[in-house]
């Protein structure tokens, strides 16, 4: 069961590549974003540990049922709303972005409208399926598009494009403090941990985390490929050039198999599948929290036939993404995130926080 912990880990980490983590960090590469990353690297895997290692202390529950247990619901039920949202907004920042994306560098003579639409209807439908279906859905859409991935990060690591003087100088300004908005956006790269407040539900009573190196590990590396290469080839003034940086460094790379040259088409390929199965997850995530609002709800993580509840709830989602990315425009999204990834840092650790907290006090009391 320890694949399901480092496959929300893995989802979340490498999906930031295509989005506006780069882009916020980019803003910050004078001014503390190296810095930033730094203590990131400190403080993502930090809470990441402590928070699994703490929520596996309560086998087949999610923080639903642990906080209904123990607190009156005037403060259960906006605290699940609250988490609801900030679960479903990161997905629908998501595939907001990148409709736009596909419609950009697929076909701009598209509606984008009609392509988020498409997007949202197969992420309705894999969002609506039991917990457990979305576990499985994840562990294949993973399995199947990672190692492609990580095969296309490792080459443009390896390109002779690689202006290494260009990272030397980027590394200097390590000197200038950390920035909120930098730091915040670095910090999301370790967050799929925080899935397990849903997903723990699935995990046997016996469980315990092992390897957890693997998460500084991996998230560092994931930090410094979402930083360096970019200004590596394309030059340390030049990735202020691009609103989605990694797609033009995608696109400078070329691959010779046959008939396929152009990286930039097979990486998109490969994170819309990634996007995909982010925005279900955050969707089903969100609409189990929802759900859990209910005194009557018990959560299944096998429910059959499909509750009509998650069609109505997720669909309220769907609709919504769709009217954001009619209401608003690129620069608007762009600023909308950044704040958004603020909230996040200190919500997200607040959470963190309050299960141990309660852990603790527990703990005590016995």
């Amino acid at each position: 069961m320890n694949r399901y912990v480092m496959y929300n880990f893995v989802m979340v980490s490498l999906l930031n590549l295509m989005l506006f983590v780069p882009n916020i960090l980019f803003q910050y590469r004078y001014h503390g974003a190296v810095s930033s990353l730094i203590a990131a690297a400190v403080i993502g895997p930090l809470f990441g540990i402590v928070f699994i290692r703490t929520i596996t202390k309560y086998p087949g529950k999610g923080v639903p049922e642990i906080l209904n247990e123990n607190y009156p619901r005037w403060v259960t039920v906006p605290a699940f709303l609250f988490f609801a949202l900030m679960w479903f907004s990161a997905a629908s920042i998501t595939v907001d972005a990148y409709a736009v994306l596909i419609n950009r560098f697929f076909n701009p003579d598209a509606n984008v409208l009609v392509i988020l639409g498409v997007m949202c209807v197969i992420c309705l439908y894999a969002a609506t399926r039991s917990t457990l279906s979305m576990l499985f859905i994840m562990e294949i859409m993973l399995l199947l598009n990672v190692p492609l991935i990580v095969m296309l990060l490792v080459k443009a690591g390896g390109s002779d494009q690689m202006n290494w003087d260009a990272i030397r100088t980027a590394s200097n300004y390590v000197q200038s403090m950390p920035k909120l908005a930098p730091l915040a956006a670095a910090t999301f790269i370790f967050t799929g941990y925080l899935n397990l407040s849903i997903y723990n539900r699935v995990l046997p009573p016996n469980y315990k985390f092992k390897r957890g190196y693997l998460l500084p590990v991996f998230g560092i590396g994931v930090l410094a490929t979402t930083y360096f290469i970019p200004i590596g080839l394309h030059g340390i003034d030049g990735v202020s050039s691009y609103l989605y940086v990694w797609s033009a460094t995608s696109d400078s790379l070329a691959m010779e198999y046959g008939f396929i040259e152009r990286v930039l088409f097979v990486f998109l390929i490969l994170y819309l599948n990634l996007t995909l199965i982010y925005t279900a997850s955050g969707w089903h995530q969100a609409m189990e929290m929802i759900k859990s609002c209910f005194p009557k709800y018990k959560p299944s993580i096998d429910e059959h036939p499909v509750p009509r509840s998650n069609y109505v709830i997720v669909s309220v989602f769907a609709v919504i993404t769709v009217a954001a990315l009619y209401l608003l425009n690129e620069k608007h999204l762009t600023e909308f995130t950044s704040y958004w990834l603020i909230i996040r840092m200190f919500s997200e650790y607040g959470l963190v926080i309050w299960i141990v907290v309660h852990t603790l006090l527990r703990r005590g009391a016995a």
